[in-house]
């Protein structure tokens, strides 16, 4: 880290930035920013979490096309006498036998504690068709979180152009101000020979010094910017604060733009937005194809056993039936048909939902479009402008070497230099966000 260095002579403090020297950092690559951050996010973890969820309703939605395996198991103690009573004749009078039983006759159990098991095993068949459509559904839903995922990893990866872009532009400002610094301090020299030679003013020479003074303070000032950032992209990346790095510069160079047409139909196709209300145009269907399913009768194979114990023992303790079962609402009130109109309804809103997200994403990028073609023109005035300015300045400086023009002249047009240099400074960082903006309005993966 750059630590704070002191030097007093003459009666003036000179305060400048020493390097530590005591190891180079590292280059750091705009794609190793970006891989770095997706990597620590908390919001892309998040958003893979519920993911894995939805893959998970999958597996649970697909276990409904097998057999269903319940067991009620009842322990019981019987509060009053169980039994048959059977009335005289009741199975039948035989001749020469008579009424069978001769008299009516009770069959009864002491009272006793038992038990009841019901078991049974059913796979389902008419409702095959609505367990489809809800894996379909389940399915819907991988693909909205995966679009999650997507839209947070293009939020944090253009959090991280700004960051990168950011410091490319306060690391060039900075080269901008030594250079003026060196400048200003190859004058002072200059100027304080001619105070000595009696050819020049000691107000001049006490200007220059001043504004030698304020352009080291300027860029003593830079130091804070440009270490809050790099902290904060550190944070970003999930490291250390203090991590020392380097960007590159050729991390802000310009990319070929494309038609708006073509933005247009790249940003349709690719933002996480549009994919996701087109997925809720088919949600909507499919869940209203599901609603119109459950008007379908369940029929299903069963087989279903049942065993007592300690109930009545004249009766067969046990029982096993097979055989198709059928459950209807028979007459609902209209309950179903207004589900499905509901849900129809909701299908049009998804529509008109997803006409409205094509509309707002073409306004965008046309926006971003538009903002980034005019800071790729203000960069060219901005680098003309600079280059005229160091021209002039070199030509100034000579005129003044042989004395054709004052040394306020030479002042003048060394401060229109350095105002040229922050403008082309500020356009540049321009057309960087603007590029990480507009390739965020495409849907460009990181």
């Amino acid at each position: 880290m750059p630590t704070l260095c002191t030097a007093i002579g003459k009666g003036l403090i000179v305060i400048a930035v020493c390097g530590s020297g005591a190891m180079k950092a590292d280059m750091l690559t705009l794609a190793e920013a970006v891989q770095n951050a997706e990597a620590n996010n908390r919001a892309i973890l998040a958003a893979k979490l519920e993911r894995s969820k939805a893959l998970n309703q999958i597996q649970i939605a697909r276990t409904y096309r097998l057999p269903v395996f319940s067991v009620t198991a009842l322990g019981t103690q019987s509060a009053s006498a169980l039994g048959l009573t059977f009335p005289q004749g009741s199975l039948g009078v035989y001749p020469g036998v008579g009424p069978i039983p001769g008299k009516t006759t009770t069959l009864s159990d002491p009272l006793r504690p038992g038990a009841i098991l019901l078991a049974s095993a059913s796979q389902p068949l008419s409702q095959q068709r609505r367990i489809g459509l809800g894996i379909e559904l389940a399915h819907l839903g991988v693909e909205a979180a995966g679009e999650q995922i997507r839209s947070k990893r293009q939020a944090a990866a253009n959090e991280v152009r700004r960051l990168y872009y950011g410091i490319l532009q306060t690391e060039s400002g900075r080269r901008s101000l030594k250079e003026a610094i060196a400048f200003l301090a190859q004058l002072d020299r200059d100027t304080g020979v001619n105070v000595a030679q009696r050819v020049a003013l000691r107000a001049d020479s006490l200007d220059v010094k001043a504004r030698l003074a304020k352009a080291e303070y300027a860029l003593l000032e830079l130091e804070d910017p440009l270490e809050t950032q790099k902290q904060q992209l550190n944070v970003l990346m999930g490291r250390d604060p203090d991590t020392a790095f380097e960007v590159d510069p050729l991390a802000a160079a310009d990319f070929t733009m494309p038609e708006l047409k073509e933005a247009y139909a790249r940003a349709l196709e690719s933002r996480p937005e549009i994919r996701l209300a087109r997925l809720q145009v088919r949600k909507a269907g499919l869940e209203r194809r599901i609603r119109n399913a459950e008007r379908i009768p369940d029929v299903s194979l069963s087989l279903t056993t049942l065993a007592t114990a300690n109930l009545i023992s004249v009766l067969p303790n046990r029982l096993a039936i097979a055989g198709v079962q059928l459950n209807w609402d028979v007459y609902d009130w209209g309950r179903k048909r207004r589900q499905v109109d509901e849900k129809r309804l909701a299908e049009q809103q998804a529509e008109l939902d997803l006409k409205e997200a094509v509309a707002k994403v073409k306004v965008d990028v046309a926006h971003r479009y538009r903002r980034l073609a005019q800071a790729r023109k203000q960069l060219e005035v901005a680098r003309l402008s600079q280059s005229a300015a160091g021209e002039l300045l070199r030509v100034t400086r000579n005129r003044y070497d042989v004395r054709e023009v004052l040394l306020s002249d030479v002042l003048r047009v060394q401060s229109s230099v350095a105002e040229s240099d922050s403008g082309f400074t500020r356009a540049l960082l321009d057309v960087a966000t603007a590029q990480a903006d507009f390739e965020k309005a495409l849907g460009i993966e990181p």
